[in-house]
């Protein structure tokens, strides 16, 4: 059997339109490569993994009667169940090979960057070592991996630092007060290298952050992120506060006060949340829901979660987590939704993903991937 023909193969069992003979076919082609072959030897598909794919898609693939007219409620069959199982993701990728205009992705490493108080710029590298020190010498943070631990001291004096993460990379921060903030791919924050007695403790959030507030009653903490404001005595909760995109907060434990912040009007509106609620900011509106957490969180371990998110939104997630641009000229997909959840996937996984439920072509010139319409054949 020819490539062309698997592949047609290969498409029509997960459209359940395989007959009983085609699916033996289909098997037998995917066992052949079981050989000494250098280039598909990755497939590995003994028996106990083959039937473990197959159960797995016959147990939960999900169709709709209708892509057309159903276009708004897709489910990423593929995501998270084909490519997370062993061989069968790299047999997809090399049967669609021949239908999408690929080429090498050539993804820029860029460094995080700290600006401290007194105008420097230093470069932290992702496991390296580095250490920040004051005008005297004084150490006052050291790094570990991904880490950036402040060790604090005694002052009368606010003194900001400001780290900037990148697309493509995620950090962890320790500030001088114990808490922990996680830091997400193209955020800033801006903070006391060390926070004075008597007054509140607050930073200043671009992008998206989840933080482990350590307890301490006599001072509130409060991140400020957009037009937004949530204030914590010591609890774990998520904000996100991207230019052009919502702005949110969800709450893992504890309670949070959340508030519209308005130069105008100091007295607005103050909502508390309970944990498994979000918060969004709208047009001056606070509205409050009940979402799964894990949705909001899972970034922290590397996952990447869509659930019901228009595909315009979709892309800047991915921009993000991969530090790559992407650009849609396939409009008609802006507001088509989509569920699914990825993990270790490159990122041409998961846009042959996509490319086989929304039916798109997609083509890459080093960081720039260009969507766009399907060819038809």
């Amino acid at each position: 059997m020819d490539e062309k023909k698997a592949k047609k193969l290969f498409k029509k069992y997960l459209n359940q339109t395989c007959s009983k003979e085609e699916k033996e076919l289909l098997e037998r082609f995917l066992e052949s490569y079981q050989g000494e072959d250098v280039q598909m030897s990755n497939f590995r598909f003994d028996n106990e993994v083959k039937q473990e794919v197959w159960q797995k898609i016959s147990e939960k693939t999900e169709i709709p009667k209708s892509k057309k007219t159903n276009f708004n409620r897709f489910l990423l069959k593929y995501a998270a169940l084909f490519l997370g199982l062993i061989g069968l993701a790299v047999a997809f990728n090399y049967f669609s090979s021949n239908t999408t205009e690929k080429s090498t992705l050539v993804i820029e490493d860029k460094a995080i960057v700290l600006k401290t108080g007194d105008n420097q710029t230093k470069k932290i590298i992702v496991g390296g070592g580095e250490s920040i020190t004051d005008a005297d010498g004084n150490v006052l943070a050291s790094q570990s991996n991904d880490q950036m631990v402040y060790h604090g001291k005694s002052t009368t004096e606010l003194v900001y630092n400001e780290i900037i993460i990148p697309k493509g990379k995620t950090f962890e921060l320790k500030l001088s007060d114990g808490t922990l903030v996680h830091l997400n791919a193209d955020t800033s924050l801006k903070y006391p290298v060390s926070f004075v007695e008597g007054k509140d403790r607050k930073v200043f959030l671009k992008g998206e952050a989840y933080f482990e507030v350590a307890k301490d009653p006599k001072h509130k903490f409060t991140v400020v992120a957009k037009d937004m404001d949530v204030q914590v005595l010591g609890t774990h909760f998520n904000v996100s506060s991207y230019a052009k995109e919502e702005t949110y907060a969800v709450l893992a434990e504890g309670s949070v006060a959340i508030s519209e912040r308005n130069l105008e009007d100091t007295t607005g509106e103050v909502s508390i949340l309970e944990p498994g609620q979000k918060a969004s900011l709208s047009k001056g509106d606070i509205s409050i829901s009940d979402v799964d957490v894990n949705d909001y969180l899972n970034w922290r371990q590397g996952d990447l979660v869509f659930n019901n998110e228009p595909f315009r939104d979709i892309i800047k997630k991915i921009e993000r987590r991969y530090g790559v641009e992407i650009e849609n000229s396939y409009t008609e997909l802006d507001s088509v939704r989509f569920r699914g959840a990825f993990q270790n996937e490159t990122i041409e996984d998961l846009l042959d993903t996509f490319k086989e439920s929304a039916e798109f072509d997609y083509e890459i010139t080093n960081n720039q991937i260009l969507i766009k319409k399907p060819t038809k054949e």
